[in-house]
């Protein structure tokens, strides 16, 4: 099961690493592969996010927070439950600006969600809120 802990947490980085930088790179007047590929795919955002919430999930699962914990008192009441909610809300804000902007140009409130839910998430790995 490790192995499967560890992988999820590898695919939920390059996931992260890939959707930030289609968003800093992407030009839909190349005709490189990756950027057709890309324009194909209608960007990377609905792909990323379907991948990234359930490696999310999974990795929750994997360290015993069942989504009754997730939604506990208790939990939200550590620093670790409110860091994991700040960050769970501004990926549900990024969403939402998704599915209302599209792939409009980038706007600076949206990147500092991308670099805060980076941060985190860094955060949250380290022993920072024990």
């Amino acid at each position: 099961m490790f192995v499967f802990y560890l992988l999820a947490v590898w695919v939920h980085m390059l996931t992260i690493a890939v959707w930030i930088g289609a968003m800093f790179f992407q030009d839909p007047r190349s005709q490189r592969l990756p950027s057709r590929m890309v324009e194909k795919m209608h960007g990377v955002g609905w792909s990323a996010q379907a991948v990234v919430w359930t490696t999310g999930l999974f990795m929750l699962h994997y360290r015993g927070i069942s989504p009754g914990r997730l939604f506990s008192s208790e939990f939200i009441a550590t620093g670790w439950g409110r860091a994991m909610w700040v960050k769970l809300g501004l990926v549900l804000l990024m969403a939402v600006f998704q599915v209302i902007a599209g792939h409009k140009g980038m706007l600076p409130g949206y990147l500092l969600a991308i670099f805060s839910i980076v941060g985190i998430s860094v955060l949250l790995v380290r022993p920072f809120f024990l």
